[in-house]
């Protein structure tokens, strides 16, 4: 295991993780305690109206985590898009755009026409921008600014990716994405752990979804921490397989039998290599790129060697990473796994969300 992988897995608290990283983050306790004390002063200080844009006129509903790393956020905030689009409303996703262009605000998509490419728009806004065409996708650091934009391009609501830190955006609903199998990480905050801040934060949400398998001991400790907060139960499921362009490709099924190589840059590659397990396919090689990767010479050479290599059928990716992959486009060795989040209770959470956008009642009604 690399360097990097075990301090991974010490962040994400997982007990396999050798002791030398779980040691060295140990070590950077301290620096965590300070860091939390800093967010709770940052929390503070918005509370009192300091730094707090106004509010704007469409109803914004922030999508975020607790923790570093994957959750299951970006489906979840695809979620939240289609139910309001299922109702007829039309949304917006807003996002800071890891990894996109520097600097203000940025349109990926205005809803009605050509879709940026990654780079220089970060991945997650191109992935939303190509799964919902008609919803405006805007990105940028000032979060208000982006959100302002959005309003203008027509939307009807703003939907926040990873908006549940930035406290200068007024929001109108906080569900919280966290993981079921390790929702806190190794339980420290950063730099010694996976948290962002404080477990006290999770009294700000409205709502927590968990991904994947929580258990009775995680909803009791979720209840003990914010005991006004209701709890749901997400799990992400394959629901299409397509082609490095965004067109069908088949059916995930097809995936049963198959020799292929895994290629993903996500918060949780572990969890991408187990769906496909999942699907009966026979994943020969796992390449594991950085969240966020950039995709140049060097790891497109790596994958076209692993398939060489193993002689694969496919190389299979995540939608996030597809859209970074457009020098491959036309390369029928791959196949790329949308996954969709499938929510318990689904009709209940999205009557939440409506209720306390003002969008009404009977605009929550649908499928889970």
């Amino acid at each position: 295991m690399s360097g990097r992988g075990s301090i991974i897995k010490a962040l994400e608290g997982d007990p396999g993780a050798p002791l030398w990283a779980r040691g060295a983050l140990a070590v950077l306790a301290p620096a965590g305690w300070l860091y939390g004390d800093i967010m709770r002063l940052r929390r503070t200080l918005y509370e009192t109206g300091l730094g707090v844009a106004a509010a704007p006129s469409t109803p914004v509903i922030s999508v975020g985590n607790l923790t570093l790393g994957g959750t299951g956020k970006t489906p979840a905030v695809a979620w939240v898009i289609s139910r309001l689009i299922e109702a007829g409303i039309t949304p917006a996703a807003i996002s800071r755009g890891y990894s996109g262009a520097e600097g203000g605000v940025c349109v990926v998509s205005d809803g009605a026409g050509a879709v940026l490419s990654s780079p220089p728009a970060s991945d997650e806004a191109v992935m939303l921008a190509r799964m919902f065409p008609r919803s405006p996708v805007v990105t940028g650091r000032d979060r208000p600014a982006a959100a302002r934009r959005a309003a203008e391009l027509g939307a009807g609501a703003i939907v926040a990716d990873d908006g549940f830190q930035h406290l200068a955006l007024p929001r109108c609903f906080d569900l919280v994405v966290l993981r079921g199998d390790r929702p806190f990480g190794n339980g420290r905050v950063f730099p010694a752990g996976a948290m962002r801040e404080p477990l006290g934060a999770l009294r700000r949400a409205d709502a927590i979804l968990l991904t994947g398998l929580g258990g009775l001991a995680v909803h009791e400790r979720l209840r003990s921490l914010s005991p006004d907060t209701k709890i749901f139960e997400g799990m992400l499921t394959p629901s299409a397989l397509l082609d490095l362009g965004g067109g069908p490709a088949g059916e995930p099924a097809d995936l049963g039998g198959a020799a292929v190589v895994a290629v993903s840059g996500i918060g949780n590659p572990g969890g991408f290599a187990r769906s496909l397990a999942a699907l009966g396919a026979r994943v020969l090689e796992s390449l594991v790129f950085s969240d966020h990767a950039a995709y140049g010479g060097e790891e497109l050479e790596r994958i076209a060697a692993a398939i060489e290599k193993t002689g694969a059928d496919f190389a299979v990716t995540t939608e996030k990473d597809a859209v970074k992959l457009g020098a491959l486009a036309g390369d029928e060795r791959f196949r790329v796994l949308r996954a969709e989040m499938k929510v318990n209770g689904g009709d209940e959470l999205a009557r939440l969300i409506f209720e306390a956008a003002g969008l009404g009642p009977e605009a929550g009604e649908g499928q889970g």
